[in-house]
């Protein structure tokens, strides 16, 4: 395989290392600039070193209200829950969110994001499907509550499928407005349709140079916005376990990209694990173990 350099930023040098690191310049997200919440409320569950975070299967027996986030947080965007006994919309919604269980880990706000990378080991398994998924993902979020956000980033989705065995890059506009018309222009109405495509990404089976499980998958913009390169990489030796995937960006964030190409995004990053429902589980759960979070500018 092909070894490229990977070049990383040290949080004490941010202002001199810029010059001196070529693009994709990989800057961590240090541990310390998270906060860590769940649904309903839990302990955070602990991680041991390499990882600085580890999730595993949410033992809620329900969700909860984002007292943090309120559902007018977004200024340029209403919300409206539906009815599926009326078959109708209420809102605009005001007060906290509700969203299902789930642990999650949200940085503060950062600038200049032209990409993402997780170093991340994928553990355990569901047996058997019940329609039910529990989705592992790190991504990028222009909104701090995630209501009609833009983002991109990594995600595992494990239902007892042979498709377990992908992980999927996304990039997406007007998250979390499923189904249509919960999410509208403030004052106009106008409904705000949620655009997502993913790509797949097989998890290496093989063990990494060091006889571990945790694998590097970096995702960041080229040619000026026009596309997504998309490796994954040994952690410790840096060069590509596959072939680099070069993703020709669609229409609807075809504008948004070229903006973060050229000035870099503002927003957050978060790291999580949630379920939609009870899942069969086997004798090895699945876990999530996160050694870093990069954002490549």
């Amino acid at each position: 395989m092909i070894s490229r350099a990977f070049c990383i930023a040290l949080p004490f040098a941010l202002g001199s290392t810029s010059a001196q690191c070529p693009y994709p310049c990989w800057y961590v997200i240090t541990a310390d600039q998270f906060t860590y919440e769940s649904y309903e409320s839990r302990p955070m569950p602990p991680a041991s070193p390499p990882y600085e975070f580890s999730f595993s299967y949410p033992t809620q027996t329900k969700g909860g209200f984002k007292e943090g986030c309120d559902a007018q947080e977004n200024a340029n965007v209403d919300l409206y829950r539906y009815d599926t006994a009326t078959k109708t919309w209420t809102g605009p919604l005001a007060g906290p969110v509700y969203t299902n269980s789930g642990y999650l880990q949200r940085s503060s706000r950062t600038t200049g994001w032209k990409g993402i990378a997780v170093q991340v080991s994928y553990q355990g398994k569901i047996d058997q499907p019940n329609g039910r998924t529990l989705i592992d993902s790190v991504f990028f979020h222009n909104e701090r509550c995630y209501r009609a956000a833009t983002e991109f980033g990594f995600s595992h989705y494990l239902k007892g499928l042979a498709s377990d065995s992908n992980i999927h890059f996304y990039y997406e506009i007007n998250a979390n407005c499923q189904p249509k018309g919960k999410c509208r222009v403030h004052g106009a109405g106008d409904v705000l349709a949620d655009q997502r495509v993913n790509i797949p990404i097989p998890i290496p089976t093989k063990p990494n140079s060091q006889g571990g499980s945790d694998w590097l998958y970096q995702a960041y913009l080229i040619d000026s916005g026009a596309k997504w390169r998309i490796r994954v990489v040994d952690p410790y030796k840096h060069n590509d376990v596959a072939r680099p995937i070069d993703h020709t960006i669609h229409d609807f964030f075809s504008a948004t990209a070229k903006d973060y190409a050229e000035h870099g995004a503002t927003g957050y990053v978060t790291a999580t694990s949630t379920r939609d429902g009870d899942l069969v589980l086997s004798s090895d759960p699945p876990t999530m173990n996160i050694v870093k979070i990069y954002s490549a500018k």
